[in-house]
C-alpha cells in the first residue's frame, strides 16, 4: 500500500479495470516479462501521476478472466505465470499481480501472435519494440551462443600471428594451464574450442575470429569497432562549449589487439607509483586501480553483443570517474554481485580470457572491480543492467569517501541489477544534494516525475526563456549524484536527449516530500 503513495515507475503499473480487464493491461504484462518484471494493480485510477484508489467492483470476474487468458496463450504468446494477491482497503478491493520476468530464452513476449507487438519498460510507459529491439531478444534467445558458431575462413590465412603468439605466450605460463607448446597453432586452438569439427572440416569459431582474427577477416564478421576509449580533461557533466576529448582511441582489430590498445591507453592517466616487492626485491609498477580497470574492460570485452552492428561499447575517462559503456545487457538474473558462475553471452570468449589469468570468476570480475576500487578509499562503483537499453554500464568513480561513510557503504547496483538490494541509508552522505541551489533542484526533479524531459522543456516549465547557466549546472549535479539519468546514455550531445528521474531520485523526493509532511 505504501507504493501507491509514490507516482508509477517501472516495475508498477494501475489499472482501473473495475469491471473488465482493458487491453492496455496484457500491454503492460508483455512490457514487465521483457524487462524485469513488475507489479500490475487493478482498481486505482491514475490521473496525472497522482494514483486514486477506485476498488474493482467484481473482484472474482476480473481476477479469473485476467489468469485464465494469462495461463491459457490466447493473448500472449508465453503463458505468464503470474503471483496473485487480494486486498480490502477501505470497503475497496485491490486485485495485486505480480508479473515475473520472463527466461531469455523465451523473450521477446508479444501479443496476438505478431511479434511486432513486443513491449518493453522504460520509466512508467510501455514501449511497443523497435524492429532493431526485437531482433536483440531473437539473438539473445537462441540456444547455441553467437560465439560458438563456425565461420567459412581458410585456417592457414584467418588469424594475426602476433595476437596468436602473445595468447600462446600468456597460456603457457599460466600455472595449472595444460602444456600445447608442441602443439602446431591450428591443433592448439582446436584442443581450447576455438576451432571446431564439422562435416565439412575444421572451422574457426566466431570467438576465435574475434579474439585472435586479422583485420579482413575480423571486419567480415564485424564491421564495428571492438572498443572506443575516450579521455577528457573536464568533470562528467560539464562538456564546456567547443572542447571534445583530450585523446580518443578506436579500437577496430581483435580482441587481443584491442586489449593491448587499452593498456597502452589506461597507462598514459594511470598512477603509476615505485615499489619494491618484499620478497624478490623487484621493482613493481602496477598501478593500484590496475584490477579495476583491467576487469572493467575484460567485462567489456567478453559480454558485448558483436551481433549488434549499430552500437558500440564507449569507455570515457573524465577527471571524476570513468564509465565503461556495453551493448548488450547481462545474461545473469537476480544478485550479480552473489560468488557462483554466472551465465554470460560469450562463454568461449570469456573462457580464453580466463585460461591467462583474467576474469576469474567465470567471466564475472565485478566484485574484484568493487573490492580493489574500495581499497584505494574511492566510492563504491555503480553498475547498471538496463534490460530495457540492452546495455550495461560500470561506473568508476574518482571520489573518495570517509571511513565513517564507507563503513556504512551498500552495494550501489540499480534495481534492474539486484533488485534484493537494500535501499541506502538515509544518512548517507551522498543521498542528498547540496543545499545550494536546492529549490531549483527539487523543482526539476518533480517535473521529472511525469517523464523524461529536455533540457529546453524544463526551462519554459520553469518559467525560464533560455536555458540558464544555474540550470545547466543543477542537471550537471543531478546527474552527477545519480538523481537523474539520460534516456539516450551512449549519446550525451544528442539533439534528442531528455532527462529521466532514477529510482535513487525518486527515492530522495519522496523522503524529502515525507520530511516536509512530518514537519
Amino acid at each position: 500500500m505504501a507504493r501507491l503513495k509514490n507516482p508509477e515507475w517501472h516495475d508498477l503499473e494501475c489499472k482501473r479495470s473495475q469491471h473488465g480487464v482493458s487491453e492496455d493491461a496484457y500491454r503492460t504484462v508483455s512490457a514487465f516479462a521483457n524487462t524485469t518484471g513488475g507489479v500490475l494493480v487493478f482498481g486505482v485510477k491514475d490521473s496525472h501521476g497522482h494514483l486514486e484508489i477506485v476498488g474493482v467492483a467484481e473482484p472474482d470476474k476480473v481476477q479469473n478472466d485476467f489468469l485464465s487468458t494469462l495461463r491459457t496463450g490466447d493473448k500472449l504468446n508465453r503463458i505468464i505465470n503470474v503471483t496473485a494477491e487480494r486486498f480490502d482497503y477501505e470497503g475497496k478491493t485491490l486485485l495485486v499481480f505480480h508479473i515475473p520476468e520472463s527466461p531469455r530464452s523465451e523473450k521477446p513476449v508479444y501479443l496476438r501472435g505478431d511479434i511486432r507487438q513486443s513491449y518493453i519498460r522504460r520509466g512508467a510507459g510501455d514501449e511497443q519494440c523497435t524492429p532493431t529491439e526485437i531482433e536483440r531478444f531473437l539473438r539473445d534467445a537462441a540456444a547455441e551462443r553467437y560465439d560458438s558458431l563456425t565461420v567459412e575462413y581458410d585456417l592457414n590465412k584467418c588469424f594475426e600471428q602476433h595476437s596468436l603468439a602473445w595468447y600462446r605466450s600468456r597460456y603457457e605460463n599460466r600455472p595449472n594451464n595444460r602444456s600445447y607448446a608442441g602443439l602446431a597453432d591450428s591443433e592448439f586452438l582446436f584442443q581450447l574450442g576455438l576451432i571446431r569439427e564439422t562435416p565439412e572440416g575444421r572451422k574457426p569459431t566466431h570467438a576465435a575470429i574475434l579474439l585472435l582474427g586479422s583485420d579482413g577477416y575480423l571486419r567480415g564478421l564485424m564491421p564495428r569497432p571492438v572498443a572506443d576509449c575516450q579521455r577528457f580533461g573536464f568533470k562528467f557533466g560539464e562538456n564546456p562549449p567547443g572542447v571534445r576529448w583530450l585523446d580518443r582511441v578506436v579500437m577496430e582489430s581483435n580482441i587481443i589487439q584491442t586489449w593491448l590498445a587499452f593498456l597502452n591507453w589506461y597507462m598514459k592517466f594511470s598512477s603509476v607509483p615505485f615499489r619494491l616487492d618484499p620478497m624478490t626485491m623487484e621493482r613493481d609498477d602496477t598501478p593500484p586501480d590496475f584490477v579495476a580497470f583491467r576487469e572493467s574492460f575484460v567485462n567489456v570485452l567478453c559480454h558485448q553483443d558483436y551481433q549488434d552492428h549499430t552500437r558500440k561499447p564507449e569507455i570515457r575517462h573524465f577527471t571524476d570517474r570513468t564509465i565503461f559503456w556495453n551493448p548488450g545487457d547481462a545474461f545473469a538474473t537476480g544478485d550479480l554481485l552473489e560468488p557462483g558462475p554466472k551465465k554470460v553471452r560469450n562463454p568461449n570468449i570469456a573462457i580464453a580470457f580466463r585460461r591467462i589469468g583474467f576474469s576469474e570468476n567465470a567471466g564475472w570480475g565485478l566484485n574484484d572491480v568493487i573490492a580493489n576500487w574500495m581499497k584505494l578509499g574511492h566510492a563504491r562503483p555503480i553498475i547498471n543492467n538496463e534490460k530495457a537499453g540492452k546495455s550495461f554500464e560500470v561506473t568508476l568513480l574518482a571520489e573518495d569517501v570517509t571511513p565513517a561513510s564507507k563503513a556504512q557503504d551498500t552495494p550501489h547496483v540499480t534495481p534492474q541489477v539486484t533488485p534484493q538490494v537494500e535501499a541506502q541509508p538515509e544518512s548517507q552522505p551522498e543521498s542528498q544534494p547540496e543545499s545550494q541551489p536546492e529549490s531549483l533542484q527539487k523543482r526539476v526533479l518533480r517535473l521529472l516525475i511525469t517523464g523524461p524531459m529536455g533540457k529546453a522543456d524544463i526551462s519554459t516549465t520553469l518559467g525560464q526563456k533560455d536555458v540558464s547557466g544555474q540550470l545547466n549546472k543543477v542537471i550537471r549535479k543531478l546527474l552527477g549524484d545519480y538523481f537523474i539519468g539520460y534516456t539516450i546514455p551512449d549519446k550525451p550531445q544528442s539533439r534528442l536527449q531528455k532527462y529521466k528521474l532514477t529510482e535513487k531520485g525518486r527515492t530522495l523526493l519522496a523522503q524529502t516530500e515525507q520530511n516536509m509532511e512530518e514537519t
